[in-house]
């Protein structure tokens, strides 16, 4: 092999070796900046609002 088929096949090791890492830092990245899940109503909260008195 010459010097530059190395260099060309050290390049393309690298990149796919940083491709695997992306990846698996996505796979295990934290999901602290997802927004908080609304709290569902229950079935009375939501019949309450019926019966409530416009006065």
């Amino acid at each position: 092999m010459t010097s530059v088929s190395l260099i060309i096949w050290g390049a393309i090791g690298i990149g796919l070796l940083s491709v695997l890492f992306l990846f698996h830092e996505l796979r295990n990245a934290p999901y602290d900046e997802a927004p908080e899940p609304a709290p569902a109503l229950s079935e009375v909260e939501k019949q309450r609002a019926r019966y409530l008195s416009w006065d």
